[in-house]
């Protein structure tokens, strides 16, 4: 990965230094680099769906009027076929050949990492709904001449994602069990990902006030999860949180209701429309989570009409289609700041960005703060036994906890 990182490095150094681009038709170009293949597809192709959306909306409605001209924006896709390799590759192309104005994505935080060595040298402002990015965004390093001055972080920080799903979950499940719950048992893929992200979700159960008596961890490719469920069940939990990976807890789900593991369970990222789609039912409260709105059921007044233009444009209804909305609200919030700039100069617009309070789907109040990171809320469902859903949005806590 070193070596990878300091090859996009280098590459980038090579690169013009401003790259934004508005075409003698008065078009913008900007693009988006994702997992339309392999491992990472499940949240990849939301990406360019989300953005694709968005930019026929604007263009629809006549474009964006930056000074005395009006632009379309011309979208650039490329399928990066989650390998880094080819990230880097194809964020080199849309920088030095295409010369966009602005880059969306990737889904994963070392693929954002190694593109940012490529955008930032050339300006290209750059949206990535990576909750993991605060190693790198800062203060000093988003200031004017800072190395991270054109990156923006579209998704809450992993503590203030892990704070509102805990909070949510513990809040909606306990009047359904019909007793308070104090003892949490976490099951989750054994990959670099789900022990980072578990480091969070333990300390937010933990400041909830649980028990947390150990963390269970399975391989990735794990389909028999019997043994790594008898072992919860002998730890007596009022809650099995399956955690991370959403398609892997469908499956592992069923087999928990067949061993009684637990009176009632969370699986992270799974959708209520998924729920009901599949058919599923269980004979105990399931709590499930949307990252970062549910398109099967949802308590945002805003989000229904969203997911019908969305799904209507031919994205799949998939486990993690929310994740769209990582992206989406921000290419309306980049045309606001072209506007508000009245130019398509990058250190303008970072200017005009970080002054914007935008109105979005997944909030009315959009902003970043000091280091480029967002902050809004998690919605979070649970279904009961026979099968009704209740939603609700959750905000994130203030702090991060000890």
């Amino acid at each position: 990965m070193r070596s990878l990182l300091l090859t996009g490095a280098s590459v980038a150094l090579c690169l013009a230094a401003s790259a934004y681009s508005a075409a003698a038709e008065d078009t913008i170009k900007i693009g988006v680099v994702a997992a339309e293949s392999g491992s990472f597809v499940s949240a990849g192709h939301t990406l360019p769906a989300g953005v694709s959306l968005a930019v026929k909306e604007i263009n629809d409605a006549g474009g964006v009027k930056v000074g005395d001209k009006t632009y379309k924006i011309e979208l650039l896709k490329r399928d990066d076929r989650t390998d880094v390799s080819t990230a880097i590759a194809a964020t080199q192309e849309l920088v030095r050949d295409d010369k966009v104005a602005a880059i969306f994505g990737s889904e994963s935080h070392d693929f954002t990492l190694a593109m940012a060595k490529i955008t930032q040298p050339a300006k290209v402002i750059h949206f990535a709904g990576n909750s993991t990015l605060a190693k790198v965004l800062n203060p000093t390093s988003v200031a004017p001449g800072g190395e991270n001055h054109y990156l923006f972080q579209s998704e809450p920080q992993e503590f203030q994602r892990s704070g509102s799903t805990a909070r949510g979950v513990l809040g909606l499940l306990e009047p359904l069990v019909g007793h308070p719950l104090k003892k949490s048992v976490v099951i989750v893929g054994n990959d670099a990902t789900g022990q980072f992200l578990t480091s969070y979700y333990v300390k937010a159960l933990k400041a909830e006030g649980q028990e947390v008596p150990e963390v269970i961890s399975y391989p990735p490719d794990t389909t028999d999860f019997s043994p790594f469920l008898t072992r919860a069940k002998s730890l007596n939990p009022d809650v099995v949180h399956f955690w991370y990976n959403g398609d892997s807890t469908l499956t592992a789900l069923p087999q928990a209701l067949e061993l009684g593991v637990a009176p009632s369970y969370f699986l992270f990222g799974v959708d209520p429309g998924i729920w009901k789609e599949r058919g599923l039912t269980a004979d105990v409260p399931v709590a499930m989570s949307c990252v970062p709105i549910c398109w099967g059921e949802s308590s945002n007044a805003n989000a229904k009409t969203y997911f019908a233009n969305y799904f209507a444009a031919g994205a799949p209804k998939g486990v993690t289609s929310s994740v769209s909305l990582l992206y989406y609200d921000y290419v309306h919030f980049l045309a606001e700041a072209w506007e508000k700039a009245g130019t398509l100069d990058p250190d303008a617009t970072v200017a005009a960005i970080e002054s914007l309070h935008h109105k979005g789907v997944v909030s009315d109040n959009l902003s970043f703060n000091t280091s480029h990171q967002v902050t809004h809320a998690t919605e979070v469902c649970a279904a009961a036994p026979g099968g009704a859903i209740t939603c609700a949005m959750q905000q994130p806590p203030a702090e991060e906890p000890k």
